[in-house]
């Protein structure tokens, strides 16, 4: 037989669960957005194009490792 102490708790974590859900609900809502954002952004958009472009040309520099990024700066 449950009690009113086991009913209140059980509501209690029925809500808790929800929070949980809308907080993981709010994340995902802000990550859409800033997607949203950015490819809305004609600017930002026609640079990634450019730069695929240029990876397709074989004009880009890929680093595999820290000293390969460091060796680059130092040579520009």
């Amino acid at each position: 037989m449950s009690t009113a102490y086991d009913v209140i708790l059980s509501i209690i974590e029925d809500f808790e669960e929800f929070i949980g859900k809308l907080e993981r609900r709010r994340e995902e809502l802000e990550e859409l957005k800033d997607e949203l954002l950015i490819y809305s952004d004609s600017e930002f958009m026609e640079s990634i194009r450019r730069g695929l472009e240029e990876v397709e040309k074989g004009e880009t520099v890929k680093c595999e490792n820290e000293s390969e990024m460091d060796k680059l700066f130092k040579s520009l």
